[in-house]
């Protein structure tokens, strides 16, 4: 996939910055001083309902007028560049967006020829795309008469037939099986790694952004609770290391303690099919061998050693409690001590 933008300095930088955005319906405030950077790769963006994450999204496409700040995509304005910003975004939409009679590849043909591409080639690109999402022949029924899963393949080749720098989804894995789930997120990551997209990924599965995001913007109330990357947010505060194996892994955590290695149980340690887990220091590659004699030892099969993560459902919520105490706290606040005391509306 080629790079449309390449030849435009003004495209050059980065992807999204969004800059003490501020957006209300009414009297009621949706994004609330929000400054994020939406950084090349992939950015996972999660919040609970009614958060803001729609609007945010429809602010970086230059749909809602702002009450206050700046959005830029790769250093444009969408308000002030509609069509320029629009043309460098592919958005997969969480509501269905396909057009009743027609087939799945004259849907993606129709998108190609509204960002400009002339007859031929939006074809072409159309069965392009269609092809590395693997469609089939099912790309030939209407649109209404497909599975879930091949109208989000539908959709999502809708997005990138004009070759995006930036791809937008919301909850692109929502009502799709395992085996569907695994190669939507696989062509993410290949987009990023490969094709050099920048991709923003709104959803509710956590484990779906710690598998393949780089980086995590967590917004609650209209404001970004916590942003950073992925790894740095997971890691736990004493370095370790996590062995899954199966077999007595009680008996392997003594053997390994008894060795000078201090190892434990993990509390989510039971698993599926007498899989368990221990966490223990790092073990260095001076001590390796003793790691896998002890599980000799110990009747234990290793399936996997690596360093040890937080789930990021657990960073989650605690950035939502860290909220929403904050929360109560600006608000117990007389008039004229806080910021938002001096937050005045437009």
């Amino acid at each position: 996939m080629g790079d449309p933008s390449r030849h435009d300095p003004a495209a050059d930088g980065t992807p999204v910055r969004l800059d003490a955005v501020v957006k209300r319906y009414g009297g009621r405030t949706v994004l609330d001083d929000v400054t994020l950077e939406v950084l090349p790769g992939i950015t996972g963006l999660v919040g609970p309902n009614g958060a803001g994450k729609s609007t945010l999204v429809r602010s970086i496409l230059g749909l809602v007028r702002l009450a206050a700040g700046s959005v830029r995509v790769f250093g444009h304005d969408p308000a002030r560049e509609p069509r320029r910003v629009r043309s460098l975004v592919g958005v997969v939409p969480e509501d269905e967006c396909a057009v009743p009679g027609l087939s799945g590849v004259e849907m993606v043909r129709y998108a190609a020829r509204l960002c400009g591409l002339p007859g031929t080639e939006s074809l072409r690109r159309a069965h392009e795309v269609l092809d590395w999402c693997d469609a089939g022949q099912e790309r030939y029924r209407p649109v209404e008469t497909l599975s879930v899963g091949t109208r989000q393949k539908v959709a999502f080749a809708a997005a990138i037939v004009h070759d995006p720098r930036l791809v937008i989804l919301d909850e692109p894995t929502n009502g799709l099986d395992p085996l569907e789930r695994r190669a939507m997120l696989g062509r993410l990551v290949t987009l990023a790694r490969h094709h050099g997209k920048t991709v923003l990924v709104s959803t509710h599965v956590l484990p779906d952004v710690q598998s393949i995001c780089d980086r995590v913007i967590v917004l609650a109330r209209g404001r970004v609770r916590l942003t950073g990357s992925v790894e740095d947010l997971t890691s736990p505060a004493t370095p370790a290391h996590r062995l899954e194996g199966y077999g007595p892994i009680d008996t392997l955590a003594r053997l390994l303690t008894d060795r000078g290695l201090p190892a434990r149980p993990a509390a989510d340690g039971a698993g599926a099919g007498g899989l368990g887990s221990l966490l223990l220091e790092p073990p260095g590659h001076d001590r390796l061998t003793m790691v896998w004699e002890a599980a000799r030892a110990a009747g234990v099969v290793i399936r996997s050693l690596e360093p040890a993560q937080r789930p990021l459902e657990e960073v989650f919520v605690q950035a939502l409690r860290e909220a929403a105490v904050a929360d109560a706290g600006a608000a117990a606040e007389p008039v004229g001590a806080g910021r938002e005391a001096g937050h005045a509306a437009p």
